[in-house]
């Protein structure tokens, strides 16, 4: 990790009345995990909890049985997961703690971006670039230049993407990483956090250098990990991307994901709190 450059991620897990939660500290948020069973006087717990912590911001993506228990303990509705639960839809709730978190900036703006996106939705064209790069799933051995990239487009993030270890750990067990090689060089990357238990993946860490932007290089990445998700079986993916950032949302509505809500204030990104929009794309079809 290059000093000064990144923030490491120091969450943790607790448990508050048996409701598993994430501790995220750098983005000041509690994500709900385990909301099976949950009750109001559950989430009032965890709003205490949270607000004791200093955190602005408690978020969970909810199944259609729950969803009326977050509504009624004031919970906010900002987006939706069509398939995300093994094909049952998932409902992303959203808590705030602090009235300044709420408040999505340069909103008309966003609006624009997404706009512009849409009337590009489903134009994606894949063409083979193999001789000037290659992209390949990653390996132990690509680690450190990966730390390299993801540091030098990220300020911050919500996850740890700047530790070696972390990044050895998920790529063993749920994350499936790809990369694009140019001149023996990783040029570019993103992931897929598979969650096989419910068959969705995420589709997140895109980054790519600067000079080797807008040459289509992460489509590219995002077509080869859609290959192997559909082969694996998986049923649903979406992706979070800042809402200020044109290029990888223009590429998700390129590959058909549809819009589907912005988490305003979501996570630490970049320096700071930024809103996320999601984008859900349903490949069993």
């Amino acid at each position: 990790m290059r000093a000064g450059k990144c923030v490491l991620n120091n969450s943790y897990y607790a448990k508050i009345d048996r409701t598993k939660i994430l501790v995220d500290l750098p983005s000041k948020r509690v994500k709900i995990v385990d909301f099976n069973g949950i009750s109001i006087q559950n989430l009032k717990r965890i709003i205490h909890f949270a607000s004791k912590q200093h955190l602005s911001k408690i978020i969970c993506n909810c199944s259609i049985e729950s969803f009326e228990t977050f509504i009624n303990a004031g919970f906010n509705l900002e987006g939706k997961i069509d398939g995300y639960f093994k094909g049952n839809d998932a409902f992303c709730m959203s808590y705030f703690i602090s009235c300044t978190r709420k408040v999505c900036s340069n909103f008309p703006k966003k609006d624009s971006l997404v706009k512009e996106c849409l009337s590009m939705k489903n134009t994606y064209i894949h063409r083979n670039n193999s001789m000037e790069y290659l992209i390949r799933n990653a390996t132990k051995n690509d680690i450190k230049e990966m730390v390299d990239l993801l540091s030098t487009v990220f300020l911050t993030y919500p996850s740890p993407i700047y530790d070696e270890e972390y990044l050895t750990q998920t790529m063993n067990e749920k994350v499936l990483y790809k990369v694009a090689v140019h001149d023996g060089k990783i040029v570019s990357v993103a992931s897929a956090d598979m969650d096989e238990k419910n068959l969705n993946a995420e589709i997140t860490n895109c980054a790519t250098y600067p000079t080797f932007r807008c040459k289509g290089i992460l489509s590219n990445i995002i077509h080869s990990l859609e290959y192997d998700l559909k082969i694996k079986g998986f049923l649903t993916l979406y992706s979070l991307s800042r809402s200020i950032n044109p290029s990888i949302n223009f590429a998700l509505s390129k590959h058909n994901y549809n819009f589907a809500g912005r988490l305003v204030n979501n996570c630490n990104i970049c320096g700071a709190f930024e809103d996320m929009n999601l984008w859900v794309k349903n490949i069993y079809n």
